[in-house]
């Protein structure tokens, strides 16, 4: 039988990202089919922590609560999808997600603006090696 999304069904996440059996919600039910957060872009090697709401939010659906869970100790985007064996765009709108909310906190590396992109040290470094060449 195929699986509606919506059904209120998830997958078990604390097995390292595995379903341990039955029924999951697809992904793209579980970020409403946007492939996109409402808020800043971020790149994958962002650092997520956990903020003090985020620590008390006791209602948040299995997926949200893992990726608050995880956030317990600074962990990356890209390291959050790997976890729950979801994609990287999926992982960031489930982030982005908590970011908005204030449960967790995105630390950008020192390189990137705010749109997720190099920062200008960066392309000045990836010239000055091209130049070098």
């Amino acid at each position: 039988m195929a699986e509606e999304p919506g059904d209120g069904r998830h997958a078990d996440w604390s097995a390292g990202g595995r379903s341990s059996g039955g029924r999951v919600v697809p992904v793209y039910a579980v970020t409403g089919g946007r492939t996109r957060s409402t808020g800043r872009e971020m790149p994958v090697e962002a650092l997520i922590t956990v903020t003090d709401a985020g620590g008390r939010a006791a209602d948040l659906e299995l997926e949200y609560r893992t990726i608050v869970e995880l956030a317990a100790a600074p962990i990356s985007v890209v390291e959050i999808g790997a976890t729950l064996g979801v994609p990287v765009g999926v992982a960031r709108v489930l982030v982005g997600d908590l970011a908005d909310a204030g449960y967790l906190a995105v630390h950008l590396p020192p390189s990137a603006t705010t749109n997720g992109g190099p920062g200008p040290e960066i392309l000045e470094r990836l010239l000055d090696g091209l130049r070098a060449r």
